[in-house]
């Protein structure tokens, strides 16, 4: 048995970011209601066992972890549970669905899409993700 070789063309485009310690913003226009969800992770993010978030629409991104050296790491997390979760509802005809969590050993996160933005909240394991949950979709 022979093994193919694939080859895999990607096109890599360089972002800008402003990064300040833990928090990275990427913004070209944002709308009301992604300032809004934003302000209430800010607040979230303060809460004992919260662990940062990411943030994003269309147009702009917001990233606040309290440990930055795990960002692609938080960064795939969050893509992927949020895409995995998507995939699921399709195959299994489960409709739309609020959120999505992703528990681990010592941590879990969060993923809510919410007024056209998708945000996912990381959280020790011991924290009440459905408090944050009402708090997000209030």
């Amino acid at each position: 048995m022979t093994k193919k070789k694939r080859t895999i063309h990607e096109t890599l485009t360089t972002v800008p970011v402003m990064e300040t310690a833990a928090k990275a913003t990427l913004t070209t226009e944002e709308d009301p209601a992604f300032t809004a969800l934003r302000t209430t992770l800010a607040e979230v993010n303060k809460l004992e066992g919260a662990t940062g978030y990411i943030l994003r629409n269309a147009t702009s991104a917001v990233i606040d972890l309290k440990d930055p050296s795990n960002l692609v790491a938080y960064a795939l997390i969050s893509s992927q549970a949020a895409d995995s979760a998507q995939e699921f509802s399709e195959m299994f005809d489960l409709g739309d669905g609020e959120s999505t969590v992703l528990e681990g050993g010592n941590a879990k996160v969060l993923c809510v899409t919410a007024d056209g933005s998708k945000a996912s909240v990381f959280m020790e394991k011991t924290v009440d993700h459905t408090k944050i949950l009402r708090r997000i979709l209030h």
